[in-house]
C-alpha cells in the first residue's frame, strides 16, 4: 500500500495483520481524491473505521489541513499510530474508539432505540469546528443491513458534517448507493468490487 499522490507519494505505508481490515485499494484511493480535487486544499477531514489511516494519511498528502482517524481494533490502531509517526503526523488526532458506539449507533446492525447515548466525543471532534469531509467505510455487512441513512443523520444532526460538505461511502460493489435525507448523490463508482458513492449535504 503506498500514498497515491502529493507531497508524500509512493511512500509505502505498515498494514495490519488481522483479518478485521479491508484496506481501501491504491486505485480507490487515487480516484476518490481526483476527483475531491477541487475541495482538498485547507479541508477538515473526518475518517471514520480508519483502519492503517491510508485514506487520511493521503488526504493530508493532497493539501487537506486536517485529518481526525477513528478506529476501534487495538491492533489496527497500533499500526495506525505507527504510521502517523513515521508521517510526522501528531497522533493527537488518532482516537481508539468504537465508531458506531460513538455515532450512536449499534454493531448489531440496527440503530439504537429511543433515545441515543452518545459516548464522549474524541477531544479533536467538535461541532463548533465541523468537517468538510467525512469518508466512511462501515463493515460491509453492516453497510449493507443498514445503509448510510444513520451515519448521514447523524452527522448533521451533530453538525459533524457542515452544509455543502462531502460524505464519502465505500461498500462493497452489491450494495447500491441511494439517497440519503439532506443530502444529494452526485457520483456512484464502482471499482471492480468496491463502491464508492460521493454524497453532499444540502445548505441548510
Amino acid at each position: 500500500m503506498r500514498i497515491t499522490g502529493g507531497q508524500w507519494c509512493g511512500r509505502t505505508l505498515l498494514m495490519p495483520k488481522s483479518e478485521l481490515v479491508r484496506p481501501t485499494q491504491d486505485r480507490v484511493r487515487e480516484a476518490l481524491f481526483n476527483l475531491l480535487t477541487p475541495v482538498l486544499e485547507g479541508a477538515r477531514f473526518l475518517d471514520l473505521f480508519a483502519g492503517s489511516g491510508a485514506v487520511g494519511l493521503d488526504a493530508l498528502s493532497r493539501g487537506v489541513a486536517e485529518v481526525t482517524f477513528l478506529e476501534q481494533d487495538k491492533a489496527v490502531f497500533t499500526t495506525l499510530k505507527k504510521n502517523l509517526e513515521a508521517f510526522g503526523v501528531d497522533t493527537y488526532f488518532a482516537h481508539n474508539v468504537n465508531t458506531l458506539s460513538w455515532l450512536g449507533l449499534s454493531d448489531a446492525s440496527k440503530p439504537t432505540t429511543g433515545r441515543r447515548q452518545f459516548s464522549a466525543p474524541p477531544a479533536t471532534v467538535s461541532a463548533a469546528r465541523p468537517y468538510t469531509i467525512v469518508f466512511a467505510d462501515p463493515p460491509y455487512l453492516w453497510a449493507k443491513e443498514n445503509g448510510f441513512e444513520p451515519i448521514a443523520t447523524v452527522l448533521a444532526q451533530r453538525n459533524l458534517l457542515a452544509p455543502e460538505g462531502y460524505l464519502i461511502t465505500e461498500t462493497d460493489y452489491r450494495t447500491d448507493a441511494v439517497e440519503l435525507s439532506g443530502y444529494s448523490l452526485i457520483r456512484d463508482r464502482l471499482y471492480g468490487k468496491t463502491r464508492l458513492a460521493i454524497y453532499r449535504r444540502l445548505a441548510e
